[in-house]
């Protein structure tokens, strides 16, 4: 189980340039070198590849591959998008609100799709904690049955409050028929 892990973040959407470190030669050199500094630590803890759900299929390809061929532990899909298509909120607003990414809700189903993709693509070869529109129980287990390995909760926490962690749960235990 993962339970202390060390994030290699390439796709927050507010930082400038650095998603141009999810291709596949700057993103394998940059996670060789942190396996080899981790590796050289007394107590290392596993890596693991934070995505952007703006990806394309070459480029979830070259994830995987990536994984296999460094060994790292796994991958957390996804971040923040910067995709706007889906909001509702008027156009003027949402260009007074500036550049950045968009969470929650609407990127739910993109979210699911990649891990769905990475895991089929993998073979299931590697952890993937899914992340992305998590407001339910039911959210949480489409991404389970997707092939995510866990989930991770943000805005549904802030939608939903902390009850949130205590419905998942719940609804995880009756799932799993236990």
């Amino acid at each position: 189980m993962l339970r202390h892990y060390f994030v290699v973040n390439v796709s927050s959407p507010n930082t400038p340039n650095l998603r141009d470190l999810q291709e596949k030669e700057p993103l394998k050199q940059l996670l060789e070198a942190v396996k080899t500094a981790n590796d050289l630590k007394e107590k290392s803890k596993p890596i693991l590849l934070k995505i952007a759900p703006d990806l394309t299929n070459g480029q979830l390809d070259d994830i995987v591959e990536i994984v296999q061929e460094t060994g790292i532990a796994g991958v957390i899909a996804t971040n923040t998008t910067l995709d706007r298509s889906q909001l509702t909120t008027s156009k003027d607003t949402i260009e007074s609100i500036g550049a950045g990414g968009v969470s929650g809700k609407v990127l739910a189903r993109r979210s699911t799709e990649i891990i769905r993709y990475l895991h089929q693509k993998s073979g299931g070869s590697f952890p993937i904690i899914g992340v992305g529109g998590i407001f339910s129980a039911e959210d949480a287990i489409e991404k389970l049955e997707a092939g995510a390995s866990l989930v991770q909760v943000y805005s549904g926490m802030v939608y939903e409050g902390p009850g949130l962690v205590k419905k998942i749960k719940k609804g995880l235990l009756s799932f799993k028929g236990v």
